[in-house]
């Protein structure tokens, strides 16, 4: 490059360009290619040379500085034809170095960019390793507590099934202690005669309370206290006592005779159909006794005079009545009266069941009121069904206060025992 900027015109120049001796044909073929190398570099510096300095190159072209048989001019000849696959390399490294900084500079943003991800991809699993230790925390305070409370189960169990075992053997010795007493009352010539008195006095509660029949609970009652007589045993006083007061308490009741008055209400709704519904009165008296027409010819006066005054009086008739006129109903209407007073009366039946004064006297005054409004008050159907609907509204429905025997108790222990056991008296 030093040589490039070297004037070509100078006087050292043109001796090196003159004592240049050429290679020889029998040189090493190194120094050759040497040779040929400085040989070019000489050539491109005076091709540059050239190209800057136009006076330079005048003065080069004159005959005296550039001989033609030169061996110098010989191997700048050969070297020209280089110079262009020297421009191709420098040009093809140009763009190899263009592509390797592109690549260069790609590989870097993609380091960059795998290093942003890779900062994140560490946050998150910084996020999540944090997330799952307090995870892991929770599920450890959830583990424990269940283990804690699965414990308290098991040890509130273990400790169930004891008390249950406890009360199975308990239940296992009470009943083995009934039996043996139960063998041992037996032996009781009067055990069967208790049992009996026991039974009967349990069937008069169910008539009682269940049936609401007091008079067969009596007679069951009084059964009872002859079985309990039967036995001949002072110790029995007691009970017998207790007997008579449940006989006297039961014969104090007032009780309704709910049978007999469901079948009367029974009666009364199957002759409802039976019944006459109310009419107009179409049939009226005379008001006139007028005498009649004869056939006698020579009373023709008096029988046109009767004829004439009939016509005229009959024409037009007014007549008064005092009582309400019902509107006459059609069959359907009558149908639903019916059903509808039947309906009630099936509602004072309900009543009595459930012992509800108030619904029953309700239902039959409804429908005895019906009954004298929409029915033939003349008929004597109607009447005797009315007179019953007054008499079954006079029922006054009572409830048992009676709520148990003193009897009851006191026949279990006597069946299970075979002896009445002593009451204790209240310390003083």
């Amino acid at each position: 490059m030093e040589n490039n900027k070297k004037d070509p015109n100078s006087p050292a120049h043109k001796d090196e360009n003159v004592m240049s001796p050429a290679p020889s044909p029998t040189d090493n073929p190194a120094q050759a290619k040497k040779g040929n190398a400085t040989s070019q570099q000489s050539a491109d510096s005076k091709t540059n040379n050239s190209q800057s300095n136009p006076s330079a190159k005048s003065s080069a072209n004159s005959p005296a500085n550039s001989p033609v048989n030169s061996p110098v001019n010989k191997s700048r000849r050969k070297a020209k034809p280089s110079s262009w696959w020297i421009r191709l390399g420098v040009l093809f490294s140009l763009i190899v170095a263009i592509i390797a900084i592109a690549a260069c500079y790609w590989l870097y943003l993609q380091l960059d960019q795998q290093g942003n991800d890779q900062a994140q991809l560490e946050q998150s699993l910084t996020e999540q390793v944090t997330q799952n230790k307090s995870l892991k925390d929770e599920l450890q305070q959830t583990t424990m507590a269940t283990n804690k409370r699965i414990g308290t189960l098991d040890q509130q169990q273990s400790n169930d099934t004891k008390a249950y075992a406890k009360l199975a053997d308990l239940q296992q010795s009470t009943k083995q202690l009934q039996e043996r007493v139960a063998i041992i009352a037996q032996r009781s010539p009067n055990h069967w005669m208790a049992s009996e008195a026991e039974y009967l006095v349990r069937m008069a509660g169910r008539k009682l309370w269940l049936e609401n029949d007091p008079q067969t609970a009596i007679g069951l009652l009084q059964s009872a206290d002859e079985r309990i007589s039967a036995m001949k045993d002072p110790a029995l006083t007691s009970l017998r006592k207790a007997l008579a007061d449940d006989i006297t308490n039961v014969k104090a009741l007032k009780t309704t005779d709910v049978t007999n008055t469901i079948f009367d209400l029974d009666i009364l709704i199957d002759g409802l159909t039976q019944l006459p519904l109310n009419r107009v009165d179409e049939n009226f008296a005379a008001t006139k006794n007028t005498p009649p027409v004869t056939d006698s010819i020579d009373d023709w006066q008096q029988n046109l005079a009767r004829t004439w005054h009939d016509l005229t009086d009959g024409f037009i008739t007014i007549r008064k009545r005092t009582t309400d006129l019902e509107p006459l109903l059609s069959p359907e209407q009558q149908w639903y009266l019916v059903e509808n007073i039947r309906n009630k009366l099936l509602q004072a039946q309900l009543a009595l069941y459930r012992f509800d004064q108030v619904n029953y006297q309700q239902s039959i005054s409804l429908a005895d009121k019906w009954l004298q409004q929409y029915f033939d008050l003349r008929d004597p159907k109607t009447k005797a069904t009315i007179k019953s609907l007054d008499k079954l509204a006079k029922v006054k429905i009572d409830k048992i206060t009676l709520n148990k025997f003193q009897a009851s108790p006191l026949l279990q222990q006597l069946v299970i025992y075979g002896e009445i056991m002593p009451t204790e008296e209240p310390a003083q």
